[in-house]
């Protein structure tokens, strides 16, 4: 295969060099993936409204997440079992973002441990995503083990209530290859994981669907670090989020893998965004693809985006080297579009009416 020069050329190489189980695993969502495939087609219906005549001769694309400096505002989301598109997994991801000072946020059900990720990566800023499991336990001693290991910020995930409901798992069982475990889990309950259906976990593993927004506040007893809830999409939600004290809110609907038929995480963006109102950071995932969407994302609100399954095509592609450069270009297609767009900095990119719905033309069309 040629270079890649763009994120649908490493989903190409994943697809045709993953084996059939990893390339469903990272690709498959809920049901129907109506929402899979409205993540994408909502950023398309979004108009850039470029501003003529700015000095954009010098451009800067850095930010600060939680009051931390990173290159640019386009992160690593969490995302579970890299192992099946990579051997070094996690340890890769992370490497990659270290070396391009952005933030790498490491999954609970990750085959690489919080120990092994800093053993690899010891400097650039970690994050580790937690779930509310039933056993509350393991949620507890991987926090732990996290802020022991220097990780600067928890992301909790508030919406995996249950299992979804996914055809392609129940058509083929998703297990671990020899050599591959969830040794994140292991770190702190061995024996617990099934390796020959990861997708039906002991008892303890279980998403519990005994949740209230007291789980938030028993997740902030345990840890000095800020709390950051990832998987809101409404007004409501936002604004209980931040009444129980989260440092930050990541609009998500995980990248359509849970409940089919919510809204785009991009559409359901600038609602949370008036909500909060400029109170707390506001991030985003599910379905970023190139540079403009990053624009688009940031002129609506967030502070910063965060991609996976690009990721994980990265790794396939060439490991650390391939997420290196899934990020770089995704960097670089942001710059020209900052370029082209009217701005010399992320602070430029919001505050203006820079990315409208397409329907906002209509108004002009003669009747």
């Amino acid at each position: 295969m040629a270079t890649p020069v763009c994120l649908d050329d490493f989903e190409k190489y994943a697809e045709a060099h993953l084996s059939r189980m990893a390339w469903d695993y990272f690709s498959s969502g809920s049901l129907e993936m109506t929402t899979v495939a409205e993540n994408r087609k909502a950023f398309h219906r979004l108009r850039i409204r470029p501003t003529a005549l700015c000095d954009v001769s010098t451009r800067d694309v850095t930010t600060t997440l939680l009051g931390e400096r990173v290159a640019c505002p386009i992160g690593v989301s969490p995302t579970s079992l890299q192992c099946l598109a990579h051997a070094d997994g996690e340890e890769a991801s992370a490497r990659a973002a270290a070396a391009l000072d952005v933030c790498y946020v490491q999954s609970t059900f990750s085959t690489r441990s919080v120990a092994d990720v800093v053993a690899a990566a010891p400097t650039g800023l970690k994050w580790l995503q937690v779930f509310p499991l039933t056993d509350f336990g393991i949620t507890e001693r991987l926090i732990a083990l996290a802020e022991a290991a220097g990780y600067r910020a928890i992301v909790f995930t508030v919406d995996h209530p249950a299992k979804p409901s996914n055809w392609t798992f129940s058509r083929r069982p998703v297990g671990l290859p020899p050599g591959v475990s969830i040794r994140n889990i292991e770190a702190v309950l061995p024996g617990e994981i099934d390796e020959s259906n990861v997708y039906a976990p002991k008892p303890g593993l279980k998403p519990t669907g005994k949740l209230s927004w007291h789980v938030v506040e028993r997740v902030r007893q345990l840890t000095k670090l800020p709390v950051i809830l990832k998987g809101i999409l409404t007004a409501e939600d936002a604004r209980l989020a931040i009444n129980h004290g989260a440092a930050a809110i990541w609009v998500s609907n995980h990248g359509g893998r849970t409940l089919d038929g919510q809204p785009a995480a991009i559409e359901a963006l600038p609602e949370v965004v008036a909500a909060v109102g400029g109170r707390v950071e506001v991030y985003m995932d599910s379905g970023v693809r190139t540079g403009a969407d990053v624009f688009k994302a940031l002129a609506l609100g967030a502070r910063a985006v965060f991609v996976g399954r690009p990721v994980l095509w990265g790794l396939a592609y060439d490991g650390a080297d391939g997420v290196k450069k899934v990020l770089e270009i995704l960097r670089e297609e942001l710059d020209s579009t900052m370029a082209f767009g009217g701005c010399s900095s992320i602070g430029e990119i919001v505050g203006k009416l820079r990315v409208v719905h397409k329907s906002y033309y209509k108004q002009f069309v003669p009747k």
